[in-house]
């Protein structure tokens, strides 16, 4: 698949947000695939970020987008289409050792710079299309696209402390990234409190997080979606609908993860 052109000074946002949705849907399976997903993690979850119209507010741009969208070349696209649902050992330690010489055009400067322009929740149309145009600029200009990974490194690097109301033990922030953080940092799972969706996200790179048996709430938000439970089905990431959840499902993380 060669780049798209999206975006420009179109005003009629939901003409160029169906063809992007077209595009992203034809290439879901690829990134899919290439990204190793677990088969619970479906290819919606691509399709599932972009905002179908302006009542509804989607997730927004990220690295995985980027790879439907070839805004990533197609030869540096396996680690940021693994990482959008398939955290693994080996994609981490790749992280740790190729940030120690940022590289504009190494697989990682890659995913951070993508990630650097997502904001993860709230994005209309017109915001999505900007998110697009803006990376489309750092794909063209390597220093600049250098600059995001290592501003993005040093945000989420920062991202992260010890609450002890949670554990010494337990990685734990409010920032998107603060989880990615944590891996990079070296531990095994990580905390985010999402205050744009007022829960509570747990996330780890090993196959999972022992969850599997857990008895999640069956609260809603207003849109009637989940407030617990596994994000798209996965093992490795979760959602918690309140500060005692959490607090119950990390007492089984840690059983999985540190006490095994």
């Amino acid at each position: 698949m060669s780049e798209q052109n999206f975006g420009g000074e179109q005003k009629n946002f939901n003409v160029e947000i169906q063809k992007i949705t077209e595009t992203v849907k034809t290439e879901a399976s690829r990134v899919k695939q290439l990204g190793n997903w677990p088969a619970w993690v479906g290819e919606e979850s691509l399709t599932a970020r972009i905002p179908q119209n302006n009542e509804k507010p989607a997730p927004g741009f990220d690295a995985g987008v980027a790879c439907a969208l070839n805004l990533i070349p197609e030869n540096k696209q396996k680690l940021a289409s693994t990482l959008h649902a398939a955290y693994t050992p080996e994609a981490v330690t790749q992280i740790r050792q190729e940030i120690e010489n940022m590289n504009a055009d190494s697989e990682t400067a890659w995913w951070l710079s993508a990630s650097s322009i997502c904001d993860e929740g709230g994005v209309n149309q017109e915001k999505f299309i900007k998110q697009i145009n803006d990376f489309t600029n750092l794909t063209k200009n390597p220093e600049p696209r250098k600059q995001a990974a290592e501003s993005m490194l040093n945000n989420i690097k920062h991202s992260f402390a010890f609450n002890s109301e949670l554990g010494d033990n337990v990685p734990f922030g409010s920032k998107d990234g603060c989880i990615q953080a944590a891996y990079v940092a070296g531990h095994k799972f990580g905390v985010q409190y999402a205050e744009n969706y007022g829960l509570y996200f747990i996330g780890t790179y090993e196959p999972s997080l022992g969850l599997e048996n857990f008895a999640w709430s069956n609260e809603k938000d207003e849109q009637g979606r989940a407030k617990s439970g596994p994000v798209f089905g996965s093992k490795q990431f979760v959602k918690c609908a309140t500060k005692e959840e959490l607090k119950n499902a990390l007492e089984a993380v840690k059983k999985q993860l540190i006490n095994e």
